[in-house]
């Protein structure tokens, strides 16, 4: 459901059922810590974050139930069962780490498309956020601000990468950053 439901019908359902049926939480807007303190503003930002989070969700359990079925199947996993391992042990110590390298790199690519395309989140839940100046600007033609945002997306997508690179380094031993003389 994770990977097959949109984003806008997802964020609609959210507030369809919480904001509207059972009142639990603001449909829309964002509260300011003064005036209704810290809980208030965590109650309005509590939809638009499970609704980018639940969408995203789905792919990363795919992605990570697929990198731990091909490493169980592994000759180091199945030498560490043969030791008398337990299924935990072997689970933790063996497999996880090494599954989770090809994660990384889709949760850093997935991190970097959601934060560049919330746009939709924002504009359902009425966040004035960068999705809106986005849509704004486009309504007005103004360049430089677009021009401005696609700059500051693609930093963050070159930080996002760089920041995979290095945790490449910090999960698999074989991968390593040489000092060049």
């Amino acid at each position: 459901a994770g990977v097959s439901v949109p984003v806008f019908w997802l964020a609609l359902i959210f507030i369809l059922v919480f904001a509207q049926t059972l009142r639990w939480l603001p449909a829309s807007g964002v509260a300011n810590v003064g005036d209704g303190g810290l809980a208030d503003v965590l109650r309005h930002l509590l939809l638009p974050v499970l609704t980018l989070a639940l969408s995203t969700a789905g792919q990363f359990v795919r992605y990570v139930r697929a990198a731990m079925v091909d490493v169980l199947r592994m000759d180091h996993v199945r030498t560490a069962r043969a030791k008398g391992a337990g299924e935990g042990r072997v689970v933790r110590a063996h497999a996880l780490r090494n599954a989770m390298i090809p994660v990384v790199t889709v949760v850093g690519l997935e991190l970097g498309t959601t934060i560049a395309f919330s746009v939709v989140t924002e504009s359902i839940f009425a966040w004035p956020g960068m999705g809106k100046l986005i849509i704004d600007s486009i309504n007005l033609l103004d360049r430089p601000v677009i021009v401005a945002y696609l700059v500051f997306i693609v930093l963050l997508f070159v930080l996002i990468n760089l920041l995979v690179d290095v945790l490449y380094t910090v999960l698999d031993p074989r991968v390593r950053l040489e000092q060049q003389g």
